[in-house]
């Protein structure tokens, strides 16, 4: 590298190419999401009574760079007259960062299961390629502060150490 600042320069071009994975990330979640409701909705549409309607919910968001990409369950209570919904959440396998089949079933209705494991298979993936970015972009911004801490620059080689080579 020519100047401390070229180096610096180079390790923020790499951290707002990470940033705009994770845009890409949330951008797909939310395809996949749009594409789970408009299935959600066609059903739903021709269903009658709330017994038929999803009590699954899909959220897709973005906070800085972190992605949050959940299912939360819903439990109705009360008269039919006077529902009132009460919003559970439901936990994630924290080595696999996917929602298993076991802890989607209690609220997905018999015939949005299949859809709903689907999108939970394409939502693990962003999941993960979004886990390993965020990993990247700490150890660029780590980079970045080792260079700082020595002036930004590349330890010159020494004369003994080009003699060595020689």
């Amino acid at each position: 590298m020519d100047s401390p600042h070229d180096e610096l320069a180079l390790y923020e071009r790499a951290i707002e190419g990470l940033e705009l994975c994770i845009g890409e990330l949330h951008d797909q979640a939310v395809r996949v999401a749009d594409e789970y409701m408009k299935f959600v909705d066609s059903v739903e549409a021709k269903s009658t009574g709330w017994e038929s309607r999803s009590a699954l919910q899909l959220s897709c968001t973005k906070k800085g760079n972190h992605l949050d990409l959940k299912w939360t369950g819903i439990k109705w209570f009360g008269p039919r007259n006077a529902r009132t919904s009460l919003r559970m959440k439901i936990q994630r396998n924290a080595e696999t960062l996917a929602y298993t089949q076991d802890k989607l079933k209690p609220y997905a209705k018999e015939w949005e299961i299949s859809s709903v494991l689907a999108a939970e298979e394409k939502l693990q993936v962003i999941r993960r390629k979004g886990k390993h970015i965020v990993k990247a972009i700490i150890s660029v911004r780590n980079a970045i502060k080792m260079a700082k801490a020595r002036g930004g620059s590349l330890p010159e080689e020494s004369d003994e150490t080009s003699a060595q080579d020689d």
